[in-house]
Formats: C-alpha cells, structure tokens, sequence
C-alpha cells in the first residue's frame, strides 16, 4: 500500500499545452494510432529506435511535448524518473537539476553542471539561462546517468538533449495565444517559409509571455516574480544534391523572471515579501541616496534578466552509403544582471513562520544584496562521423571536439542594517576561463544475432585559469571582507589554474531475448570539471575543488507486450561519484544577512536505485502511462576535515554546526535533493465527434520529501507533496482551430523548493485558457 501510495498522476493532457508541433501530428498520434508509437532517437548519437538503446532514456515525441505540457525545461522535471530540480535561489531563469541525487545550485561560472543541456548538438555551459522556452521541438531526450563518452565533460548525472524541428518543404505553421491566473499573457507563433522548393527552406518562430507575478511586495507596493519574456529564432536548410545537407539557426532571447523569497499569509491568501528594494530604482535610489556598491553595479535594480543569443552550423555529408560525416559549429552568449534581497529585509532569528512558509511576524531586519553583471561566451567545434561495416555488423560513431569559455562576472554581496549602514561582503570582478579538447570513439559489434557488444573511449584535455580584481566599493572592509586580486591569491599558495587530463570509457551489452523483448548492462564513467569557490570574501578563502568522478554501472529490460499496447522499460542503476562537488552556502550567524558560500569535495556520493517507465495504450484515443523512480544516497569515504568539524559540534562548539554537510546535531547530512521515491502517471482520453475531437485529462504528481539544504538545515526541509493538474481541449480538425483550458498546482500546493536564509517556496497554482490556429 507504501508504493501505491506514491503512484502519480501527471497529465498526457492533449491540446492544453503551449503547442511545439503542428497539431494534425499529433491528432494521429493521439487518435488514429493503435498501441504505443515507435520514438527514434540519438542518444548514442546517431539515429536509432529508442527500445534498441542500452542506455536510461525518457524520450518525448514532438506529440508527447504537446500533450504533456512541456514548453520550457523546466517541465521536464515531472515527466522523468529520479529527477527534480527547481528554479534557482532568486534567479528564475535558471534551473537547478538533480539527477540521481547529483545537483549544482550555483550559477557563478567557476561550477559545472552534471546534468548538461544540449540544443541541436551544442551544450549550454551556463546554468543561468537553461529554463528557456521551446520553439518547434522535434524530439527531447533525457538521458540518465553519466554519458563520459560521446557527450563528454560535466554529465555526470546525465544530458539533456533538446533537438529542434526543422524547416518544413510546405508553407505552414501555427498561432497560438493564451491568457491566464495573474494576468498572463502568452503568445506564440511558427511558419515554414520554402525558399527554393526542395533545395533551400526556412523556419521562423517566436514567442511571448508577459504577467504580472504572484508576489506582493508588502513594504513597497510592486509584484514580484512576474515574467516578461520573448524570443525568437529562424532556421534555414540547404540542401547540396543528395549527399550534403547544411542546417544553421539564429536565436535571440529575453528572459526576465525572478525566484525571489516569499511567504504564504493564510488570512489574505497572499504569497508576500518584505524586502525595501525596488524595482525600477537602485539600492541608492532605496536608501536615500547614499552609496553602496562599486560604479559597474551601481546601476542595477531589483529583478533578474537573461539575455542571450546563439548561432548553430551542421554541415551534414553522406561521404558513402555506410559513412557520414557531421562538421558542427556552435556559438552562444549570454549576459545576466540581477539584483536580490536574499535575507527579505527581515530579521531570520526572530521573524516567525510556520512550515512551510505559513507568515506569522515579519521582522524588520537586514537586507541582504547580491548583485550580478556577467557575460559568458562559448564556442565549440566537432567534426562527427558515423558509419557501419563489417557487412553492418559493426556500427561506429567517434570524432573530435573542442570547446572555448569566456566568463566575465561583476559581483557583490553586502549587508544593509534597518538603519541604512552597509556591511560589505565583496565586491569585485571575476575572469575565469575554459579550453577543452577531446577525442571520442564508440563501436557497437553484433557478435551474434540478437547479441551486440558494445566499447567506447573519450580522452579529454581541460584547461581552466581564474583572475580577479577588487572593484573600487564605497564601503570599506570589514571583518571577512578584505578586498582582493590575483596576485593575493597567488600569495596566499593557491592555484589559479586547473588541468585535466581524463579518460572515459564505456562498456554495454544489450541481447534480445525476443523481437520486442531486451535485456541490457553497462559500464560508464564521466567526470565534472573542478573549480574554485569563487564567492569568497578574501584571498585565503578562495579555495579550488577538484573534478568529480564517476562508475556507473546499470543494468534493465526494454520490452513491449500485446501487440504493442505495453510498453515496460525497466532500469538499475549503482554509482559511486568520487570526490563530489557540493556548494553549501548559509547564513552567518555573527553578521545577520550575511551569507557564507562553502564548496568542497566533502565525500563520496554513492547510490543505488531501480526506475521504471511503463506505456498503455489499450485501444485508440485512450493512453495512460507511469514513470517511476527509487534510490537511496549516502554519503561515504567522508573527509577527515568533516568528521572532525562533526565531533565538534557535538563536543559543543557551536560554529562548528549547521554548515557543509554537518547538520545542527552534529551527524554527516543526507545528500541534498535526493527523494527517495518519486512517481508520475498520466491519463488521456482523445474522443471523436466527426470533425471535431475532445481530450479532458486528470493527473497527479508524487515526490517523497528531501533536503533543498546541504546541511539538512530542518527550516528549508521539502515534505512530500503531490500536485494535481487538468486540461481539456476541443479541437475542430477540418477547420484547424482548437481551444483548450488546463491548470496546472490546481490545488495550489505549497511546498519549500530551495532554501537560503528563508524557504523558497514553489510557483502557486495556475489557469490558462488557449486558442490556436493552424495553417
């Protein structure tokens, strides 16, 4: 009864999404398919039938991302076993994934990520803007565990592998407007635009998104977390005869969205903030102009934006029938500035709330500031090739990758008493780049039918360097703080370079037991860069952490049953990740809005689990799913460092307590966001009516309780929780309009998302009514 206890429903719920697809697509698949349709994709990356992949793959069809409501990554997170995530601590552009029990929260340029996020091939090494909105997407694919050796560096915990539609041979596309709770305005729009019938086509999209937040700003009158976003993005095909084909897009998008700390007041039902920063004015602006921060981010007023833009080249040439070779180009920019209040104005040791963030007091106390302008830009170049041989027995993919980062980040954290006296933290301006190159090589052979054995290599060389330089503050140092250039952390014995030198291999074997029954094991590692903490508030602070390394070995069943009504795709998993890199950032207790940011290999994180995704579709119209997940992490081979700060603590020395991963009882923490179970199930029924055609869908999603904090602090505990979402569509076939209304939290659920100093607490329930046309 446990286990069903945990069963979730999240919704297939057709026609209510923010639409990625043309929808006659995805009428046939919801409505004239019987059983459960094929998925090819390009986890090994090259084309194959999901069911043939020896790897842990939540795929989603253009189709799937419609039905299931999916329009930005951060929708993943209810779609995928043992995966969840939130946005970031006041930066809502930024998703913070934990795959397996492995997570980053930090946005700052010197962490990598361990789930990384691909767009057409290209990774994304910012995690400051990887929850963007989706164009045309042709497929997503989430692959779990590490993937060392044809996606390479920063997948320890796995990939994100979003893939793009691409320009259409016929005139067509779709609008789409929608409204919704907090006076949200959606629209959205894709057209196919031929150029040269069969020889040069293009695709043109946007998008946009404007509310007003669900915030109350109690002291200043403004709504928070409000969104205002748009984007746009165009795509061309070339084709070269019947051997080349060249694919190049453009993106550009604009990104405002805030996570900002709030509480919940059950008396107005009211999600409400404190703070006396505003927006639209500076923090001199607040405090009657006096001066705080350095000239660069003097500017800056409350909020968050993401600006970037991007170009992708793959230059595509079948060389043979059995060879083919991909020349990828890549090229992304981002710039990010925020302004928060991580401490709310309040005072955290006497404001009084109840779990999770029920208001109960608001104490006027400090107001923490953190303040951001940074720009990022990568560069990578891959030449890939795919090919068969060995009368197709043997199957290959190897190639070279290089890729080059360029960080610049201004930033500055400072305490401001009720009084308006300011106690600098740091204020300063970072530098800090990457060059890496590899070589990559991955065959599968088919020793005997049904049987194929498979061996890849990836060697990868990594270069990384750090500078800094003090900003001219108007405050003056105090305490920690102890402004601070390169040559001080030169002096202080600590490096400001990092090389790596890695090897990543992988081993599979994948036998079919019957034509559409399988079994599978595997052997992977993958490795995380190292880095440097980064937010330290002197030279002495500024330690490095060394890479992340990982074994993960699995073992599963692809299967499908009844003539293609079920499909059950188990898998196991063990890993052991050596040396794992965790940010552990808390208030200090001597300097009230003061945050202290730790980062270290404290230990070993091991984990073991079983996840299962299973599909039924028992007649036409009618599909119900559910995705499941187990695991259970502990830390192991703790630092010596540790469990010597750990006896401390319970030997009574208090500043031992609560930080790193030492809880406030002294004892080593849990691993932070790892729930031990969590589960989604959706239903969808598609009925038809001559031309017209009504899909009503139910859900409900289920994920066991966690620490968002590495220290297990118990104010920042994430209970378990289950949210509710519905839809409806109807949608006219021969006419091509469809109308829709969902919601999604329909119950509005609160629960605590990430903590630091406050709670944060999870987006509220929403409404949304659609309307669509398509051409």
């Amino acid at each position: 009864m446990g286990a069903l206890a945990g069963l979730s429903l999240y919704a297939l719920t057709a026609g209510a999404a923010q639409a990625q697809d043309a929808v006659p697509a995805a009428d046939a698949t919801a409505a004239s398919q019987e059983g459960v349709g094929d998925i090819v994709v390009t986890a090994q990356r090259r084309e194959q039938r999901l069911q043939d992949v020896p790897i842990a793959v939540s795929a989603f069809s253009s189709a799937d991302l419609q039905t299931r409501q999916i329009s930005r990554t951060i929708d993943l997170l209810n779609y995928v076993p043992n995966l969840i995530g939130h946005n970031n601590t006041s930066v809502g552009t930024a998703n913070s994934y934990s795959m397996r029990g492995l997570n980053n929260n930090e946005t700052i340029s010197t962490f990598d990520l361990p789930v990384g996020t691909y767009v057409d091939d290209v990774y994304m090494s910012r995690q400051s803007a990887n929850n963007f909105a989706f164009f045309d997407v042709e497929r997503i694919e989430v692959l779990r565990g590490p993937q060392g050796t044809l996606f390479g560096r920063n997948t320890t915990g796995g990939a994100i592998n979003v893939i793009m539609k691409k320009p259409g041979e016929d005139f067509g596309g779709f609008a789409e407007v929608g409204y919704g709770r907090f006076d949200r305005m959606t629209a959205r729009a894709s057209v196919d635009l031929p150029i040269v019938s069969d020889k040069v086509l293009s695709k043109i999209q946007g998008y946009y998104v404007n509310d007003d937040g669900y915030v109350k700003n109690r002291v200043t009158g403004d709504r928070l977390n409000d969104e205002k976003s748009y984007g746009f993005r165009g795509a061309l095909r070339v084709f070269g005869g019947d051997t080349v084909t060249w694919d190049g897009t453009v993106d550009y998008n604009y990104q405002s969205y805030a996570n900002f700390p709030n509480f919940y007041d059950p008396a107005t039902k009211d999600r409400v903030s404190y703070t006396r920063l505003r927006k639209g004015q500076t923090v001199s602006d607040v405090f009657g102009g006096r001066s705080y921060l350095s000239e660069g981010l003097a500017d800056n007023t409350l909020g968050n934006v993401a600006e970037s833009w991007s170009f992708t080249s793959n230059l595509q040439i079948d060389a043979t029938d059995d060879l083919t070779v991909n020349i990828i180009t890549g090229y992304r920019h981002i710039y990010n500035e925020y302004l928060t209040d991580s401490a709310m104005s309040l005072a955290s040791a006497s404001t009084v709330y109840t779990y999770p963030a029920d208001i109960v007091t608001a104490t006027p106390g400090s107001t923490s500031v953190l303040a951001n302008d940074s720009w990022h830009g990568q560069f990578s170049q891959e030449i890939k090739a795919t090919g068969k041989a060995l009368d197709n027995k043997l199957t290959y993919t190897g190639g070279l990758y290089y890729i080059r980062e360029d960080n610049k980040t201004n930033f500055a954290n400072l305490a401001i008493t009720a009084a308006g006296a300011g106690t600098l933290s740091a204020d300063r301006t970072m530098s800090n780049n990457t060059d890496a190159i590899a070589a990559y090589f991955q065959a599968d052979y088919e020793a005997i039918e049904g049987l194929t054995l498979t061996a890849g290599i990836r060697y990868t060389e990594e270069y990384k360097d750090i500078a800094f330089q003090a900003n001219d503050s108007p405050l003056p140092p105090v305490g920690l703080n102890q402004p601070f250039n390169t040559d001080d952390i030169v002096a202080a014995g600590l490096p400001i370079k990092q090389t790596a030198k890695v090897w990543t291999p992988r081993f599979a074997i994948n036998y079919k037991l019957a034509p559409d029954v399988s079994v599978f094991a595997s052997a992977t590692k993958g490795f995380k860069s190292g880095g440097w903490v980064s937010r330290a508030y002197n030279a002495a602070g500024m330690f490095p952490f060394s890479r992340e390394t990982i074994w993960s070995f699995e073992g599963g069943l692809r299967s499908e049953w009844f003539d293609r009504k079920l499909r059950m795709n188990l898998t196991g998993f063990y890993f052991n990740d050596m040396d794992n890199q965790l940010p552990a950032g808390r208030e200090n207790p001597l300097v009230p809005g003061q945050i202290i940011y730790v980062t270290r290999n404290f230990a070993d994180l091991r984990n073991y689990g079983l996840e299962s995704e299973i599909t039924l579709a028992p007649v036409r119209g009618l599909n119900i799913y559910w995705t499941a997940g187990l695991q259970h992490a502990r830390f192991k081979n703790v630092d010596p460092s540790v469990i010597a700060q750990a006896a401390n603590c319970r030997n009574g020395v208090a500043s031992a307590c609560n930080q790193g991963i030492v809880t406030a009882a002294g004892e080593i923490a849990l691993p932070s966001r790892v729930a031990p179970f969590n589960s989604t199930v959706g239903v969808n029924y598609t009925a038809e009516f001559g031309d017209f055609r009504l899909t009503p869908s139910v859900s409900w999603a289920y994920t066991d309780g966690s620490w968002p904090s590495a220290q297990n602090d118990i104010r920042g505990y994430q209970e378990a929780h289950g949210l509710w979402n519905g839809g409806i569509s109807l949608r006219n076939v021969a006419q091509g309009w469809t109308l829709s209304a969902e919601c999604t939290n329909c119950f509005d659920r609160r629960f605590v998302s990430s903590f630091l100093i406050f709670p944060y607490l999870n987006e509220p329930g929403r409404w949304t009514v659609r309307a669509r046309y398509d051409f």
